[in-house]
Order: structure tokens, then C-alpha cells, then sequence
């Protein structure tokens, strides 16, 4: 049995499928604990190289993720052989093994779990990756509760071009035909796919059971583009009809039927998840913040960009505050004029403190209303319209009638109307 990869021990199997064998392994060079994928091609040919070449290309734009839901990536290569890749040895359960031997969760459970991932995959869909093999299997629930989104990019990588040799079983397609989207299955995948199997998945962590199961490879396809899906309600009752309708709509067959995005879907799950109390939305905010805030505010962007650079270079600033710093710099940048690059930064800072705070956070609050504001100077005045209208609601929720900040979204709204 092979005992090492170059500076990495391996010590145990931690698991195997289609794709390849996953191992726990001491990284000698850093002295931590890692997991590394081997990906094994079925055979050597001449189209080695190009899968190769795609792999590695796919492995560098996953290793620049950086959310707390996705094990980060350290490493990837091709050794003897063998293409590997090197992330975070996460602890816990997956889900499919909290399924086998728990059964179906709780509403609250299922929603929350449901939520996190949506705000892990917004994030990544924000990034321009999609992960074409969401599964109970790739969801791994921590010892501290927290969600993780395990093997981003590795089908994106391993689906091969005509004529190309495949990594994975003959005939087989990346993914898993139990929770492929009706699109996925002939070779075409969007971002709302991602959202068609995060609705099978809500749908068995309700159910206990996938909406289709029966069947060889070909036939889910077809069940999958064609029936309709069995009615939640006929398998679980006291589901709340809202959480039906949703998961419904993530099923439906057509990608452009389905919600508009996975952050759309956090935000819906959240009426049924459980409130979430972190330590980072109770910590008191780093003082340089308000100062910096400041300056930006009184006319001194480039200055106060500097600064937020600064702040978030220095060791030991919370996350949180991180991405309070993010959203600073980003409006910063906004406010020289490079307006496109400011607003992509923010959608970027959204879904990691959704992920961080919850959907209903004042700092989650504040970035929505200030993506919201850089719609209006691109032009965009019905995008701007949309997200505004939903703020309002959530902002007269959320903040008491003497915060400063309650009003401001109706009041944008209203001038929104008027230059219409």
C-alpha cells in the first residue's frame, strides 16, 4: 500500500467513488492534517494531456475561493500519474451518513442546512464556478455546526470533451443522476443547476428519500426532464406550504423556472431556519472602522482605501470586520469612479456575511443597500427597484424605528418612482 505523495503521508482511506479515492495525510513541509483527492485516469492516452491541462486550470480557479463553507484548497498536481489535490481535512459528519442513521431533519434543520449552502453557492456562483455535483454526500456538517461544501470544480474538471478519455467510470457522466438537473444530464450546465440539486437535496433531507430513485442511469435521466416530482407533501406532512412552494420551484425542469439565484433562495430559507447567534455578530466592531468610515465619508476615498488595505492586513482583525473593511474598500473604489469593480466586490462581501451573519444582520443590510445604490449610477434603475423594495420590507423587520439607517431604502424607492 502507497504510504506517501511526494511531501505528503498518507495515514488512512477516508472514503471512494467514481472520481477517485480521498485520503486523510500529514503535509510535512507545513505539519498540518490535510485530505488529498487522487484522481486517477482509466487508462493512458494521448488525450492525457489535455485533461490534464484542464484540471489543473480548474483546480486554480478553486483554490481561489475563499468562504468559510468551502474547504480550501492548498495544493493540486499530477504525480506518477495521478492527479491530486490537497484541501482541508474537514471533521464531521456528511450528511448522507446523518440521513442513514438519523432520518429525515427537523424543518428548522433542514432549512438551515438548506440556507447555508445556498449562501455558500451564491458565493461561488458570484466567483463564476458552479459545482455540478451538490449531494448530501458533499455536505458535511462540522462538530461546531457549521456546513461545509466539499469538492467544488472536481466535475467541472473531470468532464470530458468529445472524444477525450474519461477519469471517471466508463459511460459515466460527472455528477450524480439522482440529483442532476434535466439540463446537466445532455451536457449543459448554468448556475441554476447548482439549484435544481440543492432542491433534491432539501426534498431528502425532508423526506428521507431523493424526489427520483427507481431506475437505470438513462431512466432517471428521463424521470428527472420529464415526470412531475412526487408531492413533498405525500411523503412528510406538517412541511409548511411555503417551504413546499420553494422546494417545488427548485425542482422545476425548466433552469429559467427556477429561482433567479442562490441567494435569492438563502433569503427565502431563512423564514423557516433557525435564528443564528455567532460571536462574530456580537462582537463589538474593531474601533478603526468608524474612523475610516469617516474619512471615506468626508471626502477622502483614495486615502481612506489606503487605510482599509492597512486594516486588513494587520493580524488578529476578526472576520466579520474583515468583510466590513471589503465593503469600505469596495465603496471606496466606488467612489473613484470605478463603479463595475465596486459592485462586484460587494455582491462578493454579500454572501459571505450572509453566510457569517444571517440575511437579517444590519451589516448584511447595509450592503444590500449600498449595491443597491451603485445599480442606480451604472443604470440600472429596474435591478435597483427590485432589490430595494425587498430591503425595505426586511429593514422595517429588522431595524428599531430610532436607527438612522430605518427609512433609507423607501426613501431611495421614492426616488427611484420619481426619476421613472
Amino acid at each position: 500500500m502507497r504510504r506517501s505523495l511526494g511531501r505528503y503521508e498518507l495515514t488512512h482511506e477516508l472514503g471512494r467513488g467514481g472520481m477517485g479515492v480521498v485520503w486523510a495525510a500529514y503535509d510535512r513541509d507545513h505539519g498540518r492534517e490535510v485530505a488529498i483527492k487522487l484522481l486517477a485516469p482509466r487508462s493512458r492516452s494521448a488525450e492525457l494531456t489535455t485533461l490534464e491541462r484542464r484540471f489543473l486550470r480548474e483546480a486554480r480557479l478553486t483554490s481561489r475561493l475563499d468562504h468559510p463553507g468551502i474547504p480550501a484548497v492548498h495544493d493540486h498536481g499530477s504525480h506518477e500519474g495521478e492527479l491530486y489535490l490537497v484541501m482541508d481535512l474537514v471533521p464531521g459528519r456528511a450528511l448522507d451518513a446523518v440521513l442513514e442513521s438519523d432520518g429525515p431533519l427537523a424543518v428548522e434543520h433542514a432549512a438551515d442546512v438548506a440556507r447555508r449552502a445556498a449562501d455558500v453557492l451564491a458565493y461561488a456562483h458570484g466567483q463564476s464556478v458552479v459545482h455540478r455535483d451538490l449531494k448530501p454526500s458533499n455536505l458535511m456538517i462540522t462538530p461546531g455546526c457549521e456546513i461545509k461544501v466539499l469538492d467544488f470544480g472536481v466535475a467541472a474538471a473531470l468532464e470530458p470533451q468529445p472524444g477525450e478519455t474519461r477519469f471517471t467510470a466508463a459511460n459515466a457522466t460527472p455528477g450524480t443522476v439522482v440529483y442532476m438537473a434535466p439540463e446537466q444530464a445532455v451536457g449543459k450546465t448554468v448556475p441554476a443547476s447548482d439549484l435544481y440539486s440543492l432542491g433534491c437535496v432539501l426534498y431528502e433531507l425532508l423526506t428521507g428519500t431523493p424526489p427520483f430513485t427507481d431506475g437505470s442511469p438513462f431512466m432517471l435521466y428521463h424521470r428527472h426532464a420529464n415526470e412531475p416530482v412526487p408531492p413533498l407533501a405525500e411523503r412528510r406532512s406538517g412541511v409548511p406550504t411555503g417551504l413546499q412552494m420553494l422546494v417545488a420551484g427548485l425542482l422545476e425542469k425548466k433552469p429559467e423556472d427556477r429561482p433567479a439565484s442562490a441567494a435569492e433562495v438563502a433569503a427565502l430559507l431563512a423564514a423557516w431556519a433557525p435564528a443564528r447567534t455567532t460571536a462574530a455578530a456580537t462582537a463589538l466592531a474593531h474601533p478603526r472602522l468608524t474612523e475610516i468610515a469617516a474619512l471615506r465619508q468626508s471626502g477622502h476615498p483614495a486615502r481612506a482605501l489606503e487605510e482599509y488595505g492597512e486594516l486588513m492586513a494587520a493580524p488578529g482583525l476578526g472576520r466579520a470586520d474583515f468583510l466590513t473593511a471589503r465593503a469600505g474598500a469596495a465603496l471606496c473604489v466606488g467612489a473613484l469612479g470605478r463603479t463595475r469593480e465596486a459592485l462586484d466586490e460587494l455582491k462578493s462581501v454579500l454572501a459571505e456575511q450572509r453566510s457569517l451573519l444571517g440575511p437579517g444582520d444590519p451589516a448584511v443590510l447595509d450592503t444590500r443597500y449600498e449595491i443597491a445604490v451603485l445599480l442606480v449610477r451604472t443604470g440600472e434603475r429596474h435591478a435597483a427597484a427590485e432589490l430595494v423594495r425587498r430591503l425595505a420590507d426586511d429593514e422595517d423587520r429588522v431595524l428599531p424605528e430610532g436607527d438612522t439607517r430605518h427609512g433609507r431604502s423607501r426613501m431611495l424607492l421614492g426616488r427611484l418612482r420619481r426619476m421613472a
